[in-house]
This record gives structure tokens, C-alpha cells and sequence, in this order.
């Protein structure tokens, strides 16, 4: 089952969901494995590509995909990538994909906490939606957390965040470091003083709609 919400490393990843970026020129998602978990989405990066209207139609169909858990990486990044009125446009149609296939969103947040809440709040989603490797403040978290948002740690991570996150909104992921998810976990763990392995186990069945 479910652990690590995020991971760049490659399969098998049997506790893991594997990150697939669709592009215009990769071939990411046609080595999907039939029995691995994913997610996939358009990295906010790689905006600029995204001109193609074919590809929203590629990302919905891989994303139908019964192995496809949750969309993204996608989001919003103020120091990188397209102009903002193109990222806002693509991130949307994740939105919009997450809420019509009723999969959960992964997000990349750079900078653009207000935004991401004010977009969850406009748009009314039903579908959970995740910060990942989030490093910022405990206000940063609070807001995500109070707008419905799930926060994943990883690596590298704020202490007085994770001391001040209420624990069922705590999810995992080894992104793109070396250590295993069971290390990152058990740093998190002696943070918050409790074992948080089988609460975040948990929270990721529930992220992905895989428990009511």
C-alpha cells in the first residue's frame, strides 16, 4: 500500500507513486508499468510546450489509466517556467481532469501559496489536492491546510511546520533524494515524538481515494 505520495525513482516502487511528466518530445508515460502506480501531469516548467491542445487529451487519456492514482506533478511556479496566465491556464485543466476522472492533484508550489489557495477556493474541487516537498512556514501550511490542501514532506523539510501540522493531513515522499522513504519517515517521526509510518500510511489511502 501507499507511502511514499511522490517519487521520481524508477520502477518498481511497490509503496510508491512514480511522477511521469507529459511533454510534447518525451516518452515518459509509454514505459508505464501495467502493475506500478503513477501520477501524470504537466510540470509547470515545462508550460511553455504546452501549446498543443492534443496533449490535454494524451494527459486525460493516460490519466484514465487504472494505474494513474492521482494527477500531476502539476502547479504554479513564480520563479520558473511559462508566464503566469499560461501556468494558470494548464493548471486548471489538471483541475479539471483530477475532478472529471476523481483522482487526486499533485502540486508543485513555488511561491505561489495565495494562488493555489485562492484557486481552490474559486474553483470548488471535491478532490484532494497535495503540496509536495513542502519547505516553507508553519503560516505558509496553515493556509494550504485551512484552503483543504495536504501537505507531503520529504528530505529536506521546516521542523516548526511539521511541529505545528495537524497529523492527518501529513503525507511522505521521496521525490528525487537517495534516502529511503522509511528514513524520511522516521526523521518526521521523531519531530512530531510519535511514529507517523502507519498515520501516513492512512492519509495516503484516504489521498487517493483508495478508503471512504
Amino acid at each position: 500500500m501507499i507511502i511514499d505520495i511522490h517519487t521520481h525513482r524508477p520502477y518498481p516502487q511497490p509503496e510508491g507513486i512514480i511522477s511521469k511528466a507529459l511533454r510534447p518530445d518525451s516518452a515518459e508515460t509509454s514505459e508505464m508499468k501495467t502493475f506500478q502506480l503513477y501520477s501524470v501531469g504537466m510540470h509547470p516548467w515545462d508550460t511553455q510546450d504546452t501549446e498543443d491542445a492534443g496533449l490535454f487529451a494524451r494527459l486525460e487519456e493516460i490519466a484514465a489509466q487504472p494505474n494513474v492514482a492521482a494527477i500531476g506533478e502539476c502547479g504554479i511556479d513564480l520563479l520558473r517556467g511559462a508566464p503566469m496566465f499560461r501556468q494558470l491556464l494548464v493548471f486548471r485543466r489538471h483541475v479539471e481532469i483530477s475532478e472529471k476522472l476523481r483522482k487526486p492533484l499533485i502540486i508543485h508550489d513555488v511561491k505561489a501559496d495565495d494562488i493555489i489557495c485562492g484557486l481552490r477556493r474559486d474553483m470548488k474541487p471535491t478532490q484532494p489536492w497535495c503540496i509536495h516537498g513542502f519547505r516553507g512556514k508553519p503560516a505558509a501550511a496553515m493556509a494550504l491546510i485551512r484552503s483543504g490542501c495536504h501537505i507531503s514532506f520529504g528530505e529536506k523539510f521546516n521542523p516548526d511546520t511539521l511541529s505545528a501540522m495537524p497529523t492527518e493531513r501529513i503525507l511522505a515522499e521521496t521525490d528525487e533524494s537517495t534516502l529511503p522513504v522509511e528514513t524520511i519517515i522516521a526523521r518526521l517521526s521523531e519531530v512530531k515524538d510519535m511514529d507517523l509510518t502507519e498515520i501516513i500510511r492512512n492519509n495516503s489511502k484516504k489521498f487517493c481515494n483508495f478508503v471512504s
